[in-house]
């Protein structure tokens, strides 16, 4: 009785005070994080139109979001342009930003995504394991905590605003999607959340849009099998494909579709075996069993079916083929955390759902201690979490000051001086000395100047003979 007691207080207090230890260097960097790049923009309703060269604004954040999906300015289409057709992302983005003042907020926005990403895969695993609460957030936040430690760039996904919002959240909803799916019995409100988030899902972004119609699929299928329920899938299925159709067929979308090369399973097969055999993943694979079935559980708790682990293991298959055409073609930082966020979930879900014996091992109190305490060296030991603490130390502070000194900064003309070192987690402002550049501009409409310059080199690496480039024009 005594080690039970010994085991309850363990899991309760060794790992989450491991996760609080870990994660304060990263809570930290966010609040020392401020608008950079496509911020601007968002920020000051003028998305910059296709040809970047100039920062258009708009009577309101409707109108970014028809703006970017049909590739247009001021009613004149662009060939080749910079719109995304993702038009609930650009509604959200710049609602977000030119509602918020960002030389405040922007800590708390990334801090926000990054709580719904963790309160989504509780709600995922409470769903679907039918777990109580603590032992469900526990676990998405020990999984959660494992993704941070093995990202190979932190950049975009967690400290850069827009690209947070854009990937992280389609994420959370997806995470929304599934456990609503595991409900028992779907109410009027189920079946209009379900549809909402079909329909929401894809407009965010098409890489989860076509992930989300493809599990769909195969969903219907598994139901006719299995004859359970079809409706909720049937309803899903339909709304997801219409936005997802939405999407693709959008001006915007149909200009970047001849970009994308050939597949590469063996890059996306090379990269899923990196993401598993990192050790913060593979001592969360005990952990998160030893997190949600305790020794007080007596063997009747709840079992999802193991057929659930087959339709996990076809979403990975999915996943892969996906990754494998978009890898490394739009080989991105935030292509890379969205794909490797995915995985982690459905890797550790066909392990709880495929081997339920998991529930049923009983581990020594010294044993389950050691595991724990491996875990949290694993974290505090990993090359993200020193590094996020470097720079909290260190260039941090003083960028975020100059950063914020920025907005501040009011005039016709404005001259900006240069930021210091920038933190190694961090984005570069893409500023330019060129004021004819596209983030100049956004930046010169946001603090509603005539146009901005920085004294000296550009803070970007776009180069080449581009606005934003060190060649000095006289404008657009």
């Amino acid at each position: 009785m005594k080690r039970d007691v010994l085991s309850r207080i363990v899991s309760r207090t060794l790992i989450p005070l491991v996760l609080v230890a870990f994660a304060v260097p990263f809570v930290a960097l966010m609040f020392c994080a401020a608008p950079v790049g496509d911020d601007f923009p968002k920020a000051a309703v003028a998305p910059p139109n296709a040809d970047g060269y100039r920062c258009p604004g708009h009577v309101s954040s409707f109108a970014v979001a028809w703006a970017q999906y049909a590739n247009i300015d001021n009613g004149r289409m662009i060939q080749g342009g910079t719109g995304s057709g993702r038009w609930l992302s650009s509604l959200l983005e710049t609602i977000v930003m030119s509602k918020s003042g960002l030389s405040t907020s922007y800590g708390w926005l990334l801090l926000l995504v990054m709580l719904t990403n963790v309160a989504a895969l509780s709600y995922f695993f409470r769903s679907v394991l039918r777990v109580p609460r603590t032992r469900a957030l526990l676990a998405a936040s020990v999984l959660y905590a494992v993704w941070l430690a093995s990202l190979n760039d932190l950049t975009e996904n967690v400290f850069w605003l827009t690209g947070a919002l854009e990937y992280q959240l389609s994420i959370s909803a997806m995470l929304a999607l599934a456990g609503l799916f595991c409900k028992s019995r779907h109410t009027v409100t189920s079946y209009v959340l379900l549809a909402v988030l079909a329909i929401a899902i894809p407009a965010q972004h098409e890489i989860a849009g076509s992930f989300l119609v493809a599990c769909l699929l195969a969903g219907i299928v598994a139901a006719l099998v299995l004859k359970l329920p079809i409706r909720p899938w049937l309803l899903s299925f339909g709304l997801a494909a219409l936005s997802f159709a939405a999407i693709m067929l959008s001006p915007a979308m149909i200009s970047k579709l001849g970009r994308h090369s050939t597949l590469l399973y063996a890059f996306a097969v090379k990269g899923c075996i990196h993401w598993v055999l990192n050790p913060p993943f593979l001592l969360a694979a005990i952990c998160i069993p030893l997190l949600l079935w305790t020794s007080e559980d007596t063997g009747s708790e709840y079992q999802p079916p193991r057929w659930l682990a087959v339709v996990g293991i076809g979403a990975i298959c999915v996943l892969l083929v996906e990754y494998a055409g978009l890898g490394m073609v739009i080989h991105r930082a935030r292509i890379d955390g969205w794909f490797q966020f995915v995985f982690l979930v459905l890797l550790v879900s066909v392990i709880l759902v495929g081997v339920p014996e998991a529930s049923k091992i009983r581990i020594s109190t010294g044993t389950r201690i050691a595991i724990f305490l491996l875990f949290g060296v694993s974290l505090l030991s990993s090359g993200n979490f020193h590094q996020a603490e470097r720079d909290v130390r260190g260039p941090a502070r003083s960028w975020h000051r100059s950063s914020i000194a920025r907005l501040a900064e009011r005039g016709r003309s404005l001259q900006c001086d240069p930021l210091p070192p920038k933190p190694i987690l961090f984005r570069e402002s893409g500023l330019s000395k060129n004021p004819g550049c596209w983030v100049n501009q956004c930046l010169a409409a946001y603090l509603g100047a005539d146009s901005v310059a920085l004294k000296g080199p550009s803070e970007n690496n776009w180069g080449g003979d581009t606005p934003c480039s060190d060649r000095v024009d006289s404008g657009p």
